[in-house]
Order: C-alpha cells, then sequence, then structure tokens
C-alpha cells in the first residue's frame, strides 16, 4: 500500500481569522466563526494544517517578524483553546514595489507564486496533488493551481473578489467550516 502525505492549506487572513488591512498587533486577530471548529475536524484526519499567508507589513515596515511570531503565538493560543492547531506556518515577508530594502522584492514566495507550498511539500513531503488550497483571494487560487492543489475559495474576508480574473476556484464555500466539509467529502 502507498502512503500518501496530504495537506490543506490554508490562506489566513480573511480564512482563518477576520480581514483587518496589515494586521500587524496580536490583539487585534479575531477568529472567523466556525474556523477553529473546522481546524479540529482536519486534526482529526491524516492530513497537515499549513498555514500560507503574504504578510506584506513587514515589508512596508508596520512590523516585525517578532510580531508576526507574536500573532501567531496569539492565534496558536486561539484555536488551542477550540481544540485545534496548526501544523506549519509559513509566510512571504516581501513586497514587490514598497518597503524597506530587505524586503522589497519580487520573490518566489509572495502568493500568487507557489514558493511557500512547494517548500512545505519538500520540507514535510507532502503529495500536493492529494492536497487542498483553500483562500479568499485569487492569489491564493492561483497559488494553489499552480502548486496542482485542489482549489476551494471561501466567501468570507475578499470572497474571491478581489479585482483579480486569472485564476478560478474549483468550488467555492460559504466559510472555512463548509470548505472543510466540501475537503472530507472529497476524500472519501
Amino acid at each position: 500500500m502507498i502512503w500518501i502525505k496530504r495537506a490543506v492549506f490554508l490562506d489566513r487572513d480573511g480564512v482563518v481569522n477576520e480581514e483587518i488591512s496589515f494586521l500587524h498587533k496580536a490583539e487585534d486577530l479575531r477568529l472567523i466563526p466556525r474556523a477553529a471548529e473546522a481546524i479540529a475536524l482536519l486534526n482529526k484526519q491524516d492530513l497537515d494544517v499549513i498555514l500560507v499567508t503574504n504578510q506584506p507589513a513587514i515589508a512596508k515596515g508596520l512590523c516585525t517578524e517578532d510580531d508576526l511570531a507574536g500573532i501567531h503565538l496569539r492565534l496558536s493560543e486561539m484555536l488551542a483553546e477550540k481544540g485545534a492547531h496548526i501544523d506549519a506556518i509559513y509566510y512571504c515577508p516581501h513586497h514587490p514595489k514598497e518597503g524597506s530594502d530587505e524586503y522589497r522584492m519580487v520573490c518566489e514566495c509572495r502568493k500568487p507564486e507557489p514558493g511557500m507550498l512547494l517548500k512545505a511539500q519538500r520540507e514535510r513531503d507532502i503529495d500536493l496533488k492529494s492536497s487542498f488550497m483553500v483562500g479568499d483571494k485569487i492569489s491564493d487560487i492561483k497559488a494553489g493551481k499552480l502548486a496542482g492543489c485542489f482549489t476551494v475559495g471561501v466567501k468570507t474576508g475578499y470572497g474571491c473578489n478581489d479585482g483579480f480574473t486569472d485564476a478560478v476556484p474549483d468550488i467555492m464555500a460559504d466559510d472555512l467550516y463548509q470548505a472543510v466539509d466540501i475537503i472530507l467529502r472529497r476524500m472519501k
């Protein structure tokens, strides 16, 4: 029997937590209703739950990587209170046109590029063709498609209505909870 390691990649802002323009303080973090419960359902399956998030607030000087670590620690605490956890977090601190020289660059990790998903694949031995990407922006969907994942758009956050049209989700869901229901049914 061949063992396939699957993952569910989640964008952060607008999927797991409420969309706040350039979230840069842990105290501003608010979970989207039923997001923690959805992640807990994934945790009960043989799936890695991996956050992949663009964080240009770092490039723009609104927060530091240490501040981001504090946000992710608070997110982990909030999820743990509901019996859920994220297995890994990958983030892109870059911006192609704005910010400090250290972070101002075109990179392969900023979605819609699939760099964060590909890095997770290498580091965690994930079969991307058997995996899923859930996002609220077309950049999330495009990154998932470029990596070979099944993509689910959610109506929370930007609702995949962010002005871009160069990718279309394989399916739309009302929120992360419904997206997880779709994913679990597809796995049967």
